[in-house]
C-alpha cells in the first residue's frame, strides 16, 4: 500500500490547452479513490499524470512522501488496468497474467505461485489454458486486473475498466472490484464517467468539471451534501431538479404558487437574498403525492411516464417548469393529468442564483 499526496498539479499541453487546474488531494494508504465527471473534465489526464504516463506541467506530486515528478511508470511502481484490457491474444490466461513477471526474470516458481494465487482470488483457476477469444468481456477484464494484482504493487490506477462490458456485466465486475479491493488492499485511483459506478465502489469520490475539483468526499457526503448545483445534478438518477427564481418578500413564484422561503432559510440570511436570483433544487426520489405537511406542494402536468420495475419516472410540466419525479410504481399517474405532490421543507437544496454555490438551510 502507498499514500498518494498531490498539491497544486497543473497540467497545460502544448498547444496552451488547460487540462488540470490546481488539483490538491491526499490520499491515504489502501484507499479506493473514484475520479468522476463528464468527458473532457481531467480525470484521465490526472490518472496518467500518477501513473507516470504525462508529465506534470506544474505542482508537486508524492508517493509516500517522496517526491515522484520526475519518475517514469516503472520507478512508480503502480499497475494500470485500460478499458481496452489490453491482453496479448496469441497468449493463454495464465501467460497474459504471467508476461510481466517474465519480463522482470521472476524465477518460474515463484510466478507459478503468484498466477495461481491471483487466478484463486479472481475465480480464473479453470480458465487459465484458454486464449482471451475464448472468454466473456467480465472474465477478460478479470484477467486485465489480474495482470496488475500479480505485481503487487502499492498502487492501482484502473481507466474506465468496466466501459466496454454490457449493463449486466457492469453490475456484476463492480462487486468484484469491490471484493478484489477488500482482499489485496493496494491504494486504488479508479476513472470512470458513471456516477453509479462512483457511488457503488468508492471510499471516497472527486468530482470534475473543466479541469477542476468541484469536491471531494464520501459517497454520503456527494449525494446529501453537494457543495455546488454542478455536484447536486451530476450525483443522483434521476438528477436534482432546478427551479430558477427571483426572492420577492421572502419567497419565490413557480407559476402561480408562492414558496416561502422562511421554512427552509434563516431570517437574517433570507434578507440578504431579497431581489435576487435564487436556485431552488429537489431530488425526484424525495417528493410524495398529494398535499403533505411541512412541505411545499406543487401542482403539475403529467407529461410521460416511465416504468423502471421498482419505480416509475414521472416527466411534469410544473407551470412551465420541466421536471422529473420518481413515484412508486402503484401510484403512477396517468399522462395528461393534473397532480399535486409535496417536497419536503427538509429536502429542499438552495443555491446561490451567481455563483451556483449552495446556501446553508435550516433543515
Amino acid at each position: 500500500m502507498a499514500y498518494l499526496t498531490l498539491q497544486g498539479i497543473n497540467k497545460i499541453y502544448p498547444n496552451g490547452f488547460h487540462a488540470v487546474h490546481d488539483f490538491n488531494l491526499e490520499i491515504e494508504q489502501g484507499e479506493f479513490i473514484i475520479f468522476v465527471g463528464p468527458s473532457g473534465c481531467g480525470k484521465s489526464t490526472t490518472l496518467r499524470m500518477i501513473a507516470g504516463l504525462e508529465n506534470i506541467s506544474k505542482g508537486e506530486f508524492y508517493i509516500d512522501g517522496v517526491r515522484a515528478n520526475e519518475k517514469g511508470p516503472r520507478e512508480r511502481e503502480v499497475a494500470m488496468v485500460f478499458q481496452s484490457y489490453a491482453l496479448y491474444p496469441h497468449m493463454s490466461v495464465y501467460d497474459n497474467m504471467a508476461f510481466g513477471l517474465t519480463l522482470q526474470g521472476v524465477d518460474d516458481d515463484i510466478i507459478e505461485q503468484r498466477v495461481m494465487e491471483t487466478a484463486r482470488i479472481l475465480g480464473l483457476t479453470d480458465y487459465l489454458d484458454r486464449k482471451p477469444r475464448a472468454l466473456s468481456g467480465g472474465q477478460r477484464q478479470r484477467v486485465a486486473v489480474g495482470r496488475a494484482i500479480i505485481r503487487k504493487v502499492g498502487i492501482f490506477l484502473m481507466d474506465e475498466p468496466l466501459s466496454n462490458l454490457d449493463a449486466k456485466q457492469r453490475v456484476t465486475m463492480r462487486s468484484e472490484i469491490t471484493d478484489i479491493h477488500r482482499k489485496v488492499g493496494a491504494t486504488t485511483i479508479y476513472v470512470t464517467h458513471d456516477q453509479t459506478e462512483a457511488m457503488t465502489v468508492a471510499d471516497r469520490i472527486v468530482v470534475m468539471k473543466d479541469g477542476y475539483i468541484q469536491q471531494v468526499g464520501t459517497p454520503y457526503e456527494l449525494y446529501f451534501k453537494p457543495v455546488n448545483m454542478f455536484v447536486a445534478g451530476f450525483i443522483g438518477e434521476p438528477p436534482m431538479n432546478f427551479i430558477t427564481a427571483d426572492v420577492q418578500n421572502g419567497a419565490i413564484k413557480v407559476g402561480s404558487t408562492s414558496l416561502v422561503l422562511s421554512n427552509v432559510l434563516a431570517t437574517d440570511k433570507l434578507a440578504s437574498y431579497e431581489g435576487k436570483k435564487i436556485i431552488f433544487g429537489f431530488r425526484p426520489e424525495v417528493i410524495e403525492l398529494g398535499a403533505k405537511a411541512d412541505s411545499y406542494v406543487l401542482k403539475a402536468d403529467v407529461e410521460l411516464t416511465e416504468l423502471l420495475g421498482d419505480n416509475t419516472n414521472v416527466y411534469v410540466d410544473i407551470e412551465g417548469v420541466k421536471s422529473i419525479l420518481k413515484v412508486d410504481p402503484h401510484d403512477t399517474p396517468e399522462m395528461d393529468t393534473d397532480i399535486e405532490f409535496s417536497i419536503p421543507f427538509k429536502s429542499v437544496y438552495l443555491f446561490d442564483g451567481e455563483t451556483e454555490m449552495v446556501i446553508d438551510t435550516d433543515k
